[in-house]
């Protein structure tokens, strides 16, 4: 079961709009299977203190760098536009898991871990509580990003029989910008689509139309807010039927219509 790795990098807009000092960078080619961004940032006080964030099928780690109060989560992806709560005047160091990593295991299914927003990351995980305060004791970003990778590269795992369905899957679901049906997946695999739906949510929590329909939405965030871009191109080159559809699959997980979020958060 052979297909060429597609890249898909979700993105989190709000997130660098709504907080200060953010930076991010991609992992070292040999966590690329793992880690798909590694971020920082900041809210100051001018700021508010909820963030919004939108449904990308990825988990994070957040790590609060907050010298008397640090602390870790695992912050879920939510399926739909919301909002999380931060601390003002500190920094958050962010690692954003590709959907099928295997260097970290959790004490329960993804599945379970979607029914919350965040949960503390050493309740969760098979992880030192000595990791954060680490992280938290480390001055810089690129500090942080190099423990964080050598952390990492000591606990990846071989690739199961599992892991190697779920990433074809994800990788036909890519390649197809999320315009694609658990049928074709299943044909594909040679697998029954009962059989592929349930590996698929084992390892990633959405079955594969939800995450399909989150990674639609994700090429249409990231098309949407380029600069050279109108919404019927939008409509034709993501394959809606019409701009009707297009707006109300977009409302549907934004609350907002996508010129709204075009106007308010294209970079400027």
């Amino acid at each position: 079961m052979l297909l060429r790795s597609t890249v898909f990098h979700p993105t989190q807009p709000e997130m660098i709009s709504h907080s200060s000092s953010y930076i991010e960078c991609k992992p070292d080619n040999a966590l690329s299977s793992d880690i798909s961004l590694l971020y920082e940032f900041n809210i100051n006080e001018q700021l508010s203190s909820m963030l919004p964030v939108i449904p990308d099928g990825c988990l994070d780690l957040l790590f609060c760098c907050d010298p008397s109060r640090p602390f870790a989560v695992v912050a879920v992806s939510p399926r739909h536009r919301c909002s999380y709560h931060f601390r003002t005047n500190v920094t958050y160091f962010g690692v954003r898991l590709i959907p099928d990593q295997t260097s970290l295991q959790f004490h329960c299914s993804v599945k379970e871990l979607l029914q919350f927003e965040q949960l503390p990351l050493f309740e969760v995980t098979k992880v030192e509580s000595n990791l954060l305060e680490k992280i938290a004791s480390l001055s810089t970003f690129q500090e942080r990003v190099a423990f964080f990778s050598s952390f990492l590269l000591s606990r990846q795992n071989e690739k199961t029989e599992t892991y190697t369905l779920v990433s074809y899957c994800l990788n036909m679901i890519y390649a197809a910008k999320g315009l694609i049906n658990i049928r074709k997946l299943a044909e594909a695999t040679g697998y029954t689509d009962r059989y592929v739906r349930k590996k698929f949510e084992q390892s990633i929590g959405f079955s594969p139309k939800s995450f399909s329909q989150i990674v639609r939405l994700q090429y249409s965030v990231q098309e949407l807010l380029s600069q050279n871009i109108n919404i019927n191109s939008l409509v034709e080159s993501c394959d809606f039927y019409d701009k009707a559809h297009f707006y109300k699959d977009f409302e549907k997980y934004m609350s907002l219509t996508p010129v709204q979020y075009k106007n308010t958060y294209s970079p400027k």
